[in-house]
């Protein structure tokens, strides 16, 4: 019996480059789809295609760039079957607290990104977290796939106008048609919502801050919550449409029967990070005593008080962070390739 083949040196070497890009193309196809487990589950099929097609990589360009071209037009291909996801501050005028609150389909919107996928050390950013801000995520999926990805491929990764016009199969100059249409676009819809999704996302609040805001919730101290709330003030929570916005709205609605039930069952959280932001998990008390997963909280802060909240809840917005289900179990493991990629 012959012996079984070892992999060359130079296929060990393009595994491990492989996995080093890992959470860069994560990044690309996260602002293209607009959804993170699509994405993943893209990538991992840009990584199989560019192992097999291994021998035709020249060498002439980054081994990052190679991976971004088939990246680029995997993308390109699965947002052919699929719609534009939206945010619902962005896509729906808010409304005041006692408006119903119907949910949609949890695919219509964005789903949150866990940072310790997107970066393989968060600490140490390669790039802008408003690159991945759920604004401008959202914004971006306004524009054609193509626009989206010339938008991208500039923008934020610093391509020329020549090597997008090649993997796009588009003229120089049509690329640079899409790109003012895809800034205009960006820059208008930002403007309507009073948005800045590519400004930075400024400073985040203070350790004492952010502890003092989860444990408000925790412990339902209603007027020390609302004293970290800017005036302007938003509240999401996907899959529901209706937002709010303004100090006394949601005030209003924290306080209102409605919302009675949620703090009267129990809040626990668990820190994470998504989208570049602080963010804790909510696990809700249930009649057995146990406190289940309930949904992700992402906060946006000016001036150590909070001028957005998103409040994902449901299952489908909770891939990737590995999350035990129950607070009473031990933390899961990071998902594979998270912080080793």
């Amino acid at each position: 019996m012959a012996p079984p083949l070892l992999p060359s040196r130079a296929d060990t070497e393009l595994t491990l480059d492989l996995a080093r890009h890992r959470p860069a193309l994560l990044r690309h196809c996260y602002r293209m789809l607009g959804s993170f487990a699509e994405a993943e589950d893209l990538v991992q099929e840009v990584l199989v295609r560019a192992w097999r097609a291994r021998d035709t990589y020249a060498g002439d360009a980054p081994l990052l760039n190679w991976l971004m071209r088939i990246a680029t037009n995997a993308c390109l291909n699965a947002l052919t079957r699929s719609r534009p996801r939206a945010l619902p501050q962005l896509d729906r005028p808010d409304v005041p607290w006692d408006a119903s609150f119907v949910e949609v389909e949890a695919s219509t919107w964005i789903t949150p990104a866990p940072d310790a996928q997107l970066w393989s050390d968060p600490s140490h950013l390669t790039e802008s977290r408003e690159t991945v801000a759920l604004a401008f995520i959202a914004l971006l999926q306004r524009l054609s796939p193509k626009q989206r990805a010339a938008l991208l491929l500039k923008d934020v990764l610093g391509w020329s106008a020549e090597d997008i016009a090649e993997v796009l199969a588009l003229s120089v100059s049509a690329v640079s048609s899409a790109l003012h249409r895809a800034r205009e676009t960006v820059a208008v819809g930002a403007s309507a919502r009073a948005l800045r999704p590519a400004d930075a996302p400024g400073p985040e609040p203070s350790p004492a801050v952010l502890a003092a805001y989860v444990r408000s919730w925790e412990t339902h101290d209603l007027e020390r919550l609302v004293a970290l709330l800017r005036e302007e003030v938003i509240l999401a929570m996907p899959p529901h449409q209706a937002w709010l916005r303004g100090l006394h709205n949601v005030s209003a609605f924290l306080k209102g029967p409605r919302f009675a039930g949620f703090w009267a069952r129990g809040l626990k959280a668990r820190a994470t990070r998504a989208n570049g932001l602080p963010s804790v998990a909510w696990y809700v008390g249930g009649p057995d005593g146990r406190h289940r997963l309930h949904s992700l909280h992402i906060m946006r802060f000016e001036n150590d008080l909070v001028a957005e909240a998103i409040n994902f809840i449901g299952p489908t917005y909770l891939h990737g962070f590995g999350l035990s289900p129950f607070w009473d179990q031990e933390e899961a493991p990071p998902p594979a390739g998270s912080s080793q990629a």
